[in-house]
């Protein structure tokens, strides 16, 4: 058993260990200036009611009652309880501890919350503005953390590197779970399987042409997986003066996308055996890590490499070589 030394949780599994430290205790995204006001709240439950108002699988009156002069905005007590919530969940992004809070504070006292309205009424309206909260927080946060990353073009030789990179990292843990004979392995080994390309794909030219029979192609699903990776990669290493790379918090951020869990599905659904649920984000979590970890080494390499050029470049030579070299000038014109 792994004991976490900051909230004592335990957990039987390295893996389980290192996700839970990376997402609650480590680095998280910051969503700037997600703030809820009375302005957006109204805005919010106006959008709610106009929705359930237009749906025809809701009775005639409950539809009739969605009428938004009927409310006013909530009151000043009121409004701090529900700011709260959402407040907690831009902390720690977790909507399940949100929808948790919200149903057993705001929910079950709706009529007070939401005053004028029957009890069904004003039930199903809380249920509806908590769904629209929620919209609202993933459309900020993917607006504020994701503008510099959505325009991301690769080259075609970063491209080419990407698609190495993806194989060598595939492979890598597919041949650290081939010397073990565990269960857990074998599925793993189904699902690093999956993002492997049977065939060779002459879109992946750098591994085509240094490929002698050993080198992994890896399916479209995979190279998006890795691409979203490297967006959030490049942009925490885009700060000047960097000295460390938060291999945790790349990671963290890159298993918490959409678009790579909705990929990483695809895989799955690829899969011959049907992994545990632990063994899939075991996976997910171990890709993803590895990957950043080797652009991490890359990344350090090329500083270190420019800054040996920059050094060669501005090197003063030695008193005695300029010494020398200036008397043999010197010998040379007499010569002349």
């Amino acid at each position: 058993m792994i004991v976490c030394s900051d909230c004592k949780k335990t957990y039987k599994t390295r893996g389980g260990f290192e996700r839970h430290r990376a997402s609650k205790h480590g680095q998280q995204v910051k969503v700037k200036q997600l703030i809820l006001t009375e302005e957006i709240l109204c805005e919010i439950v106006n959008s709610a009611m106009l929705s359930m108002r237009e749906k025809k699988i809701y009775s005639v009156n409950l539809r009739n009652e969605m009428d938004i002069s009927k409310f006013q905005g909530l009151e000043e007590i009121e409004f701090r309880e529900l700011k709260c919530i959402f407040d907690g969940l831009v902390k720690n992004g977790d909507s399940e501890k949100f929808f948790s809070k919200y149903y057993a504070t705001i929910a079950l006292e709706s009529t007070r919350f939401f005053k004028g309205f029957s009890q069904h009424s004003a039930a199903l309206l809380a249920i509806k503005v908590a769904e629209n909260m929620l919209a609202y927080y993933k459309r900020q946060k993917s607006v504020s953390t994701n503008n510099a990353d959505c325009n991301l073009n690769l080259s075609d030789r970063e491209k080419a590197g990407l698609q190495y990179i993806g194989g060598y990292v595939l492979q890598k843990i597919h041949n650290r779970h081939r010397a073990k004979a565990s269960h857990e392995s074998q599925q793993a080994q189904a699902i690093l399987k999956a993002g492997k390309s049977d065939k060779n794909d002459s879109t992946q030219k750098l591994v085509e042409s240094v490929n002698r029979g050993g080198l992994w192609f890896i399916s479209e699903p995979s190279q998006i997986i890795f691409l979203k990776t490297e967006q959030y990669f490049r942009r925490a290493t885009s700060t000047p003066g960097l000295t460390k790379v938060d291999i945790a918090g790349i990671a963290q951020e890159s298993i918490s996308d959409c678009d790579v869990l909705s990929n990483y599905n695809l895989i799955l659904a690829e899969a011959e055996l049907e992994p545990d649920k632990h063994v899939e984000k075991d996976v997910l979590h171990n890709i993803v890590s590895l990957y950043v970890r080797v652009r991490a080494f890359s990344f350090a390499k090329d500083i270190i490499q420019r800054y040996k050029i920059k050094s060669k470049q501005t090197k003063a030579k030695s008193l005695r070589k300029e010494i020398s070299r200036s008397c043999q000038d010197t010998e040379d014109q007499r010569n002349e």
